[in-house]
């Protein structure tokens, strides 16, 4: 008989353990409050969440007939590979920017924007450079390919949907995130941005 009680009394104080647990992370995870949420996000402050890397080939240069090439010929053909990074600027949220009603949460991020754009000097490379025999020596043909070699792996970068691909991977990150901290409805709005 002592046995059975001390079977039922271990029984009902597994139960009330169990439940106590289950309460406890509840109200926990309910717990969290707007301004810890932003701080989490801000610690992220420059997100990067896209990263794309092109290949351009840069012909910069005058050309003109047989004769005018020989003489005033300058012609650079460049073939550059560069890296652009797409995310977002955290460091001005505010908690403005997010609403939390019990399991639910609401995030207004910013748009999506380039955070930077770099050549790869290791791969960028001249592939072919034509001058003339009247062309000055110290020209800046070459750092002009640069910056127009810069510019187009930009616009390439743009064309190919970097900031829409930056916008769904940080909806992903974060739903991942927030889910892990209990949260079972979960919004988040991003404007749609343009390079």
């Amino acid at each position: 008989m002592n046995r059975f009680k001390i079977l039922i009394a271990t029984i009902i104080i597994c139960i009330v353990a169990i439940f106590l647990v289950i309460a406890i992370t509840r109200w926990t995870t309910k717990q969290y409050n707007d301004a810890a949420i932003i701080q989490q996000i801000k610690a992220l402050n420059r997100w990067e969440t896209s990263t794309y890397t092109v290949e351009q080939i840069i012909d910069n240069g005058n050309s003109g007939n047989l004769f005018q090439q020989f003489l005033f010929g300058n012609r650079i053909l460049l073939i550059a590979h560069g890296t652009v990074i797409g995310g977002f600027d955290l460091s001005n949220l505010q908690k403005s920017n997010i609403n939390i009603n019990g399991s639910s949460i609401t995030i207004n991020l910013p748009a999506a924007q380039i955070l930077s754009s770099s050549l790869n000097e290791s791969q960028t490379r001249v592939y072919d450079r034509q001058k003339g025999i009247l062309v000055p020596t110290n020209n800046n043909l070459e750092s002009d390919a640069r910056v127009s070699a810069m510019s187009k792996i930009r616009q390439a970068a743009c064309s190919g949907g970097i900031l829409t691909h930056a916008s769904e991977n940080a909806k992903k990150s974060l739903s991942s995130m927030l889910e892990s901290l209990g949260f079972t409805h979960i919004t988040i709005n991003i404007p749609k941005s343009s390079c």
